[in-house]
């Protein structure tokens, strides 16, 4: 016995009185009307239904029957309309995950700009620097940066790329002059190590047999970029990281770019989720949100400055760090 059809019969017919009409209006024959009530009394152990050749009406265990199935049938309605609604209207709670060296700034700006547009959609943002497993570490999405991403069973979506390039402070360049690529294996190099790449490349020329061939001399791997930022400031060496990150910073002269020349592998930012199928509005909406807003904040280019001023920009800089040398002795 279908329960919830029964209750459904029942109800229609306790309100008009004929079978014969509850069947046309369900668009099955009376037969099967007569059925589910019966079904439903012989399952309940009681009489829902007094019936005579001329009229229906209802006991009085079918009296009370009937108005709680109302209010069953009307929370059971009121719930298939929540969540047929759920994959039309953004609405409810987006738990988030996103890994550390993701783009804080571009990020936050951009989930604050959804909850603008879609204010009904809280947003719980959490920022773990391994990958989550999404169903048992209940997360909606992830938007992870890696070259590619291991197999699974989950959807994902490239968003963007991210250019890389070679920073470093005008008074760290100043201290320590930088000629030629083949100068960067006796300067302290640092990058930011995802959890799902191995340590980026360096341009060839840059590795070699340093300190009894342990690599790199200085070598710092981090995996937050506003640490390898702040320490690339405080003139603690060359880094590799994201236009994005520091782009304010070589405007300002704060940093200067290194060897445009030679391109570094660019960083792919994804956003992960764990089926394709009954994609509800909020997380629809989010995804669609991040490919046009978060895209156009990460895939900015270096080359937006011209030659000549970058040229301009590394020699003001580097020629500023040398005075402020020269005077401070």
């Amino acid at each position: 016995m279908d329960k919830i059809f029964s209750m459904r019969v029942f109800s229609r017919v306790a309100e008009t009185g004929n079978f014969s009409a509850v069947a046309k209006y369900m668009d099955c024959s009376a037969g099967n009307i007569s059925r589910a009530v019966v079904s439903l009394e012989a399952h309940l152990h009681t009489r829902l239904l007094q019936r005579t050749t001329r009229s229906v009406s209802l006991t009085e265990c079918g009296e009370r029957y009937y108005h709680r199935c109302k209010q069953i049938l009307a929370e059971l309605d009121a719930a298939d309309a929540e969540a047929s609604n759920a994959h039309t209207l953004p609405r409810g709670r987006l738990r988030v995950h996103a890994v550390p060296d993701i783009g804080l700034k571009q990020l936050t700006s951009t989930i604050v700009e959804y909850r603008e547009a879609f204010p009904a959609v809280s947003v719980d943002l959490k920022l773990l620097p391994r990958m989550p497993n999404l169903v048992e570490d209940e997360f909606d999405v992830s938007i992870v940066s890696a070259s590619s991403l291991p197999d699974s069973r989950n959807v994902s979506k490239l968003i963007g790329r991210c250019e890389r390039i070679l920073v470093a402070a005008p008074d760290y360049l100043a201290r320590h002059p930088i000629v030629a690529v083949s100068d960067l294996s006796n300067h302290a190099l640092m990058q930011v190590n995802s959890s799902f790449d191995p340590p980026s490349e360096w341009p060839e020329g840059a590795s070699g047999e340093v300190d009894g061939g342990t690599g790199l001399a200085g070598h710092f791997v981090v995996n937050n970029m506003q640490a390898l930022r702040v320490a690339l400031l405080e003139g603690a060496g060359v880094g590799a990281v994201p236009t994005y990150s520091v782009i304010d910073d070589i405007r300002a002269g704060r940093l200067v770019q290194l060897f445009p020349d030679y391109p570094l592998q660019n960083t792919n930012v994804f956003v992960v989720y764990p089926s394709r199928q009954y994609v509800d509005a909020k997380l629809k909406t989010f995804v669609d949100f991040l490919t046009t807003s978060l895209r156009q904040k990460l895939d900015l280019r270096i080359a937006s400055f011209t030659p000549g001023r970058l040229a301009q920009s590394l020699a003001q800089s580097s020629f500023a760090a040398s005075r402020s040398l020269v005077d401070a002795n």
